[in-house]
């Protein structure tokens, strides 16, 4: 038992180093070092290059890319569980990825498709609706039917599944696709799944759309994981947490 400590703190020391050696440490080690070297030379250089390296910093920091996740998905409640079944759910494309036989699957936001088909098999949903479109190399991709390819490999049947044809490029299409599928459908109570941090801009085009939705929050990672000593080192997870929420803050101010 004595040796757990020294073998966790080796351990934290390695992962440290590793990540030092990776392409975004070793250009964090060298603003450092030329912040030093321009500090002592040229002032006004080195404050340029030191508020650089700061941004960089924060920018590429795991601990501030969860909480600004975190601060988009405090705004959306959680999905009753109690309440009757959702006549239709729909499910906001980009969970869905191709390999390089153009066979779809999961992608970084896969949990929005795996949390539809879950809540249909729970009978927490009738049918389930999918949607987007977007490019694939020569040819476009149809990600709502990317997402239905998963949801049949799931288990629900393709009686339960509805697909919107039209291409929708972002979720302001997207949310437009599904109110008028909604008033085609006379349906009354419906859900709108996307990721957790998605949602609130997802929620406000609703609004804007006079389209009243019950949110189903998937993909939560908003969740900060305990300090490391590795997580001083900007990395590519704390990168793209902290680019995903910039993104959505600017698609909110731009009503897309």
């Amino acid at each position: 038992m004595g040796t757990w400590p020294q073998t966790s703190a080796m351990f934290a020391l390695a992962r440290f180093l590793g990540m030092l050696a990776m392409p975004t440490g070793l250009l964090w080690l060298g603003l450092l070092g030329a912040t030093a070297w321009a500090w002592r030379r040229q002032r006004g250089l080195g404050r340029f290059l030191a508020a650089l390296t700061v941004l960089f910093t924060l920018a590429g920091n795991l601990q501030l890319g969860h909480a600004l996740m975190g601060r988009l998905e405090r705004q959306v409640p959680p999905f009753p569980d109690r309440d009757a079944p959702l006549e239709a759910l729909f499910v906001l494309g980009g969970g869905t990825e191709l390999d390089t036989a153009g066979v779809p699957l999961l992608g970084p936001s896969g949990d929005r498709v795996a949390r539809a088909a879950q809540l249909w098999h729970a009978g927490r949903v009738r049918r389930l609706v999918a949607s987007g479109a977007g490019s694939g190399g020569a040819h476009p991709r149809n990600l709502g039917a990317e997402t239905r390819a998963l949801w049949l490999g799931l288990g629900v049947p393709a009686t339960a599944i509805s697909i919107i044809e039209e291409p929708c490029l972002n979720t302001r299409q997207e949310i437009q696709a599904y109110g008028r599928l909604r008033r085609k459908e006379g349906w009354q109570r419906v859900g709108l799944l996307s990721s957790a941090w998605h949602l609130p801009r997802a929620l406000a085009l609703a609004q804007r759309e006079g389209l009243a939705v019950v949110a189903v929050p998937a993909d939560q990672q908003g969740r900060i994981p305990p300090w490391q000593l590795w997580h001083l080192v900007p990395q590519e997870e704390g990168f793209r947490q902290t680019q995903l929420a910039c993104w959505e803050w600017l698609g909110r101010a731009l009503g897309r």
